[in-house]
């Protein structure tokens, strides 16, 4: 993959995570919090599907792409809740 896909890949994962961000600040506004059925939410450690509770001092690169999704759901979370608190506080 050459630099100019990388940057297109980066371009479009960063739009789609801003247009994520935007709609679920706007489902929180509703009861300001994240809407229920969403996995997880801030604060909440997200669930890791091969039952691993201690990785280890090296986790495996199962547990890594797993806790790193998890990292990357509750930033989108805390995100869009701090931009619907601005948003309440604008209105």
């Amino acid at each position: 993959m050459d630099e100019s896909d990388v940057n297109k890949l980066r371009g479009r994962l960063n739009a789609h995570r801003e247009l994520l961000i935007e709609l679920t600040s706007l489902m929180m506004s509703d009861h300001g919090r994240v809407p229920a059925g969403a996995q997880g939410g801030p604060g909440e450690d997200l669930a890791v599907y091969d039952q691993e509770e201690d990785p280890g001092v090296i986790p495996t690169e199962g547990y890594a792409e797993q806790a790193e999704f998890a990292a990357e759901v509750r930033a989108i979370f805390e995100a869009a809740q701090a931009r619907m608190k601005a948003r309440v506080k604008k209105s």
